[in-house]
Order: structure tokens, then C-alpha cells, then sequence
């Protein structure tokens, strides 16, 4: 695990937004306008992770995001910019690590984007007003603007909902859930081997066992489910939106686990949650059993296994499982 330098945060009002960046240079661009137009954005301190290339075929798409960002660094909308080029390929997981790592050491919250998302004209406002209204409640781990299409909200009678599995689509944590985090996954025999851990960790879908053992044997390389699992192991809640101000548009077949299709809740977000000048009401509450379970069953159905292994990356790692 590669050690990180703090990075200094010049503001303290708004939470700074790191974005993390590969070869997708319209993506980036659609997630900086996007965020360019929050209320909030000339507040903001943004840090973009720019990751290098992993071989020549992709060395092209690469260089076109960083004239991008060239660009950008001449005229931008926020308080301030700054980007980091990585000299090599770390890989996601190597760079939300230390990204975020550098940033909330300094910061103490972080709100954190990926380059395939655009967000609504009230996420920083949303993002910002959660991280300070959740800050000292012990049992919330991380907050997010994205939500999933996992349940009937109509009848539910609050804004937000409590998950046990955390989101990597639109989030934001603090320094002293962020620290807490076992990046070796100490603990996964302890969960491996005794039922009551592994039912705990799969309240937020039974995938997160298959996931979680796929990091162990080198199939993938998550630092969302490891994440996940110190989340679990310390049993607290991620704080989700009923509605999306968060669009994952890498659902084109642009990223490595992305089948080409259309959700539901791509369908459920043309406009945010402040329709008709109505915020967001932000509540200390407990987890919904019928939302928890909807949930749960949503991240362990047949489609969903479909969408993530019916892909090249997929197949690749099937094919490896199965010669393990």
C-alpha cells in the first residue's frame, strides 16, 4: 500500500471534490461542466486524479484527457483547481486510495466523483449540508447523492434512507471513518468463516461475499469492497437520496465493467430532488427493514449478476476463477 502526502486544502466552507480521471476525456469534460454549474462551485476546491496510461492502446485517449485538463487549468469555474497527473498506471483502486487519502487528511471530508458522472445543479449543496449534519453521529459511515432504483419510495415519507452498503457513484466521507479502514482485509477470514459476519456484510446484497473473494484471490481490485467490509465490520449506515443527483453515465460500454444498457434510475433523475424549490430533508433515523431488504435483493438478483459478469472484464474473471 503506497503511502500518501497530505495535500493542503485552501477552503474550509464547502467539503473539497476530488475526481478521479483515466481515458474517457468527454466523460471527464460533462462531469466538470456538471459540477461547474452546482450552486456552491466557485466555493469549491476541486482535485483531479488524472491516471496514466496501461499500455500503448491506450496511450491516445490518455493524452487527450490531459489536454483537457491542460484547458481546463486555464479556465476553470471553482475556487480552485488543482491536478495531479500520475507518471504510471496505478489503477483505480491504487488512486481513490491515495487520492482521497491525501485530500481528507487535510480537509477532514471529501466529496468524490468519478469521471463517468454528472451531477445536479443542488449535489454540492446536498453533499455539503449531509457531511456537516451527519459529522457527529458515530453510526453513519459515508454519504452519497446517487441512489439505485431499489424500492416503492412513494409511500415511505421521508428524503433520504439509511443503507448498510456503502456507494461508490457520488460520495463523501471523513477523516476518521476514512482512517479507520483495513486496506488488507485483516478481518476476511474472521468474516469467511463465521456465519454471523458474512450475514451481516450481504444485508447489502449477497454479491459483496462473491466480490469480496474475488479481491482476495487477485480477480479484482476494489477499494470499494474493501470499503464495504470495514463498513460492515463496524456496523454502520451509508445515507442515501430517495431521488438521484447523480447520473452514472458510463453505462455505454465505455468503462471495463459497464454493459451497454439503460437503468431505471438513469429514467428517475432528469431533474434532482429541489422540484419546485422543495430540499432535501435530512433526519437521524434507522434503517427501513422493507427499504433494507428491497435493497439487498436488488444487489443479489439475477440481473444484476448478468450486468456485471456478462462483460469482457466479467468473462476475463471467470475464466480465472475457474482455473484457480
Amino acid at each position: 500500500m503506497k503511502s500518501y502526502d497530505t495535500i493542503a486544502v485552501g477552503y474550509d466552507m464547502n467539503a473539497p471534490v476530488v475526481i478521479f480521471a483515466y481515458n474517457r476525456a468527454e466523460k471527464l469534460r460533462a462531469c466538470i461542466d456538471s459540477l461547474s454549474s452546482c450552486d456552491g462551485h466557485e466555493d469549491t476546491e476541486v482535485f483531479i486524479f488524472a491516471d496514466g496510461a496501461r499500455d500503448e492502446s491506450d496511450r491516445d485517449a490518455v493524452n487527450r484527457v490531459r489536454m483537457y485538463l491542460d484547458s481546463l487549468k486555464e479556465e476553470h469555474a471553482f475556487g480552485r483547481l488543482h491536478i495531479v497527473r500520475r507518471p504510471a498506471n496505478w489503477g483505480l483502486a491504487t488512486n481513490v486510495i491515495d487520492g482521497v487519502g491525501s485530500v481528507i487528511e487535510g480537509a477532514g471530508k471529501v466529496i468524490v466523483l468519478e469521471d463517468d458522472l454528472t451531477v445536479t445543479k443542488d449535489f454540492l449543496t446536498y453533499m455539503n449540508a449531509a457531511l456537516d449534519f451527519y459529522l457527529d453521529d458515530a453510526k453513519i459511515w459515508s454519504v452519497t447523492g446517487f441512489t439505485w432504483p431499489v424500492s416503492d419510495f412513494s409511500d415511505y415519507g421521508h428524503d433520504i434512507y439509511y443503507s448498510y452498503r456503502a456507494c461508490s457513484l457520488g460520495w463523501g466521507t471523513w477523516k476518521d471513518r476514512w482512517e479507520t479502514v483495513d486496506w488488507d482485509m485483516k478481518r476476511y477470514d474472521d468474516v469467511m468463516s463465521d456465519r454471523r459476519l458474512r450475514r451481516r456484510f450481504e444485508r447489502g446484497g449477497r454479491d459483496m461475499t462473491r466480490i469480496l473473494k474475488d479481491q482476495k484471490a487477485g480477480l479484482v481490485d476494489s477499494w470499494a469492497i474493501r470499503w464495504c467490509l470495514s463498513q460492515s465490520l463496524q456496523d454502520r449506515y451509508t445515507v442515501y437520496p430517495v431521488r438521484s443527483l447523480v447520473k452514472n453515465t458510463g453505462n455505454d460500454g465505455s468503462g471495463t465493467n459497464d454493459l451497454k444498457r439503460k437503468t431505471l434510475q438513469e429514467d428517475r433523475q432528469e431533474t434532482g430532488v429541489h422540484e419546485n424549490g422543495k430540499s432535501i430533508r435530512l433526519e437521524h433515523l434507522a434503517p427501513d427493514d422493507r427499504i433494507c431488504r428491497d435493497f439487498s435483493r436488488y444487489h443479489s438478483g439475477f440481473i444484476r449478476r448478468l450486468i456485471r459478469n456478462l462483460n469482457p472484464a466479467g468473462i476475463k474473471r471467470q475464466i480465472r476463477r475457474l482455473g484457480k
